[in-house]
């Protein structure tokens, strides 16, 4: 009987611990959290450092043309931003198209600014990839002027309450 016992208590400890784990995410961020630092590098776009853009709102979108939603997205983000004018408010959307061809066709189907644009050629093994735990999980970040999420996965539309314009 006292083994019994040693057993169900240990099975109870595991599903309090198991219950406490639920706040780490399968995928992406927790607002509240400190963005990791990237960077990148782009021969048509140019460089971005998140460092660099201390000081202002940034947008990290995170998106490929065979998702559509997040294809989608991306198109409407960039619309609203450009829409918002906003001297502190950076965008930096990244794909992790298969091809970079197929990132480019897609770029100009869309009528996306190539500026905005970077393709990261390391797709779902690269370190921002791992850094944001997409998995998959393509969304859009709102950092504010430190570096701290503060939306995650917003509407277009909800973009300019955010950065209380």
């Amino acid at each position: 009987m006292k083994k019994v016992k040693s057993i169900f208590a240990l099975f109870v400890l595991f599903l309090m611990i198991s219950a406490g784990n639920n706040r780490i995410p399968k995928t992406g961020l927790f607002v509240g959290e400190k963005a990791p630092t990237f960077q990148m590098n782009d021969s048509t776009a140019g460089n971005f450092d998140l460092k660099d853009q201390k000081g202002k709102y940034v947008v990290l979108n995170f998106w490929a043309s065979y998702d559509a939603p997040s294809r989608i997205s991306n198109v409407r983000i960039q619309q609203e931003i450009e829409k918002l004018n906003h001297q502190n408010l950076s965008f930096v959307s990244v794909s992790y198209d298969p091809n970079k061809v197929v990132f480019e066709e897609t770029v100009k189907l869309d009528e996306l600014n190539r500026n905005t644009q970077f393709y990261d050629k390391d797709g779902e093994s690269s370190d921002i990839y791992k850094a944001f735990r997409l998995k998959k999980g393509f969304g859009n970040y709102l950092l504010d002027q430190n570096g701290v999420i503060v939306a995650k996965n917003f509407s277009p539309e909800k973009l300019t309450e955010l950065i209380g314009q």
